[in-house]
């Protein structure tokens, strides 16, 4: 008997075809990757530089407007997506959380709060810039010549409470500004810092591949990037993240999200119970970007994604 060795198998020259061509598939992909990266990084840049040059002079505009004209501001809590810099053209939730401390506020109702705060801002804000300030349901609007639209939601406190007006406009209802943002933060640092950047990349891809009517609100992604990114084990890179996010959202869009903030009993009550048919259809939505992003072997595609092709 002959000692050692295991049995060598042949090689032939189909088999080493078939070797070299997936290398090469290897090799392009790993290319296509490093483009991608490379553009979702400049589309990146430029979100960033939006959010730096006008969202923050806009509010910091507004912010000069209620200490001037509305006594007793206590404080301005920005707890929308500008604070927890998840900020997108396009969708986003915007997004100052106005805290006043006013005697002569004490028993008004949110409607009255909204009136007089509506009045004072079409007083002090410059009209050079800002082209209307409304007063809705829940919120002031204040719209910019260039298309931007900042909600102002007033809050009140009731003794340790912090209210804000309910869904209908008629009564206070007890909120928690901060407990959505800091589970977003403490998702973000388990993940590197690498879940806040996929977010505002995820909004730009959602507000150029789905109409506005039809779009979850830059809250609801928010809420859904949580839930995806949790307990993420993958790569880093954002076209790894990506894929992901719209991968776990397109299922966990069907199901309803509590809303940890009070603001309402969930983040996406407009689209009624689990699979409901609204639910369905953002579900296939975010399925087919999950699909696109799975399956591109172009870099044309992912420019179509982020808008740019």
């Amino acid at each position: 008997m002959g000692g050692g060795g295991g049995r060598a198998f042949p090689v032939g020259p189909t088999d080493i075809d078939a070797l070299r061509e997936r290398a090469r598939e290897i090799a392009d992909q790993a290319s296509i990757d490093a483009e991608v990266n490379d553009l979702i990084g400049a589309q990146l840049a430029a979100i960033n530089a939006r959010d730096n040059e006008k969202i923050s002079r806009y509010l910091e505009g507004i912010r000069e407007a209620l200490k001037d004209q509305i006594e007793g501001v206590e404080s301005t809590l920005f707890g929308g997506s500008v604070a927890k810099h998840t900020y997108v053209e396009g969708l986003s939730d915007v997004d100052a959380l106005v805290l006043l401390d006013r005697a002569d506020l004490k028993d008004a109702s949110p409607g009255e709060v909204r009136e007089q705060f509506c009045r004072a801002l079409e007083a002090q804000l410059t009209h050079a810039e800002v082209a209307n300030v409304s007063s809705g349901v829940l919120a002031v609007t204040v719209s910019y010549h260039d298309g931007t639209e900042i909600q102002l939601l007033p809050a009140i406190r009731h003794g340790e409470r912090l209210e804000i007006s309910s869904a209908d406009g008629r009564e206070w209802r007890a909120i928690q500004p901060r407990t959505f943002a800091q589970r977003l933060i403490d998702v973000n640092k388990a993940q590197g810092g690498a879940a806040v950047p996929a977010i505002k990349l995820a909004k730009q891809v959602i507000a150029s591949q789905i109409p506005e009517g039809e779009r979850p609100s830059g809250y609801h992604v928010e809420a859904l990037a949580v839930r995806a990114f949790d307990d993420y084990a993958g790569p880093r890179n954002p076209k790894a993240m990506l894929t992901h996010f719209f991968a776990s959202t397109a299922r966990g869009a069907l199901q309803p999200i509590t809303d940890t903030s009070g603001q309402s009993i969930h983040v996406d009550d407009s689209l009624g119970s689990a699979q409901s048919p609204g639910r369905q259809a953002l579900s296939g939505r975010l399925q087919r970007i999950a699909d696109t992003m799975q399956n591109s072997r172009d870099l044309h595609d992912w420019e179509r994604l982020l808008g740019d092709g």
